[in-house]
């Protein structure tokens, strides 16, 4: 009876860590200011971004490195438009061995026009092997 107990705890810290992460991810658009940001979810793996230059927009997505996927850039960025910052991790709450946590790619738009930041999980080491996922940012960059 005590071992049910705890297997009921682990699946109940599991399912909130799932609901909370969200399965698709989601997208914060920061003003240059900083400051709360505007949360936008993806849609069958697509997200519509309107913002402005010089402002930040940050991609949440569930990952886990210890299965050797990690989230890639499948084209070039339009730089002229937006760039990317930087990369970060955040491991899960639960402290289970292996799970899975929120992979964080920032971008940081450089100028006016419209683009697209086509992202694909995968294990980059593993050559025309096609991504396991992959989501879109649909971005337009305005005055």
């Amino acid at each position: 009876m005590r071992n049910a107990s705890w297997i009921v705890v682990v699946c109940c810290l599991l399912l909130c860590n799932y609901v909370i992460a969200g399965e698709d991810g989601f997208i914060e658009v920061k003003g240059s200011g900083g400051g709360a940001g505007t949360v936008i979810s993806f849609t069958n793996g697509i997200s519509e971004v309107n913002t402005k230059v010089d402002y930040v927009v940050v991609a949440t997505l569930p990952s886990n490195p210890t299965t050797g996927y990690r989230w890639e850039l499948m084209k070039p960025l339009a730089e002229g438009i937006v760039r990317f910052a930087r990369r970060t991790y955040h491991p899960p709450q639960t402290g289970l061995v292996g799970a899975g946590g929120q992979e964080v790619l920032i971008f940081r738009t450089a100028g006016l026009g419209e683009t697209e930041i086509a992202l694909g999980y995968l294990r980059p080491w593993e050559k025309g092997v096609p991504p396991v996922s992959s989501r879109t940012i649909r971005l337009k960059v305005s005055p």
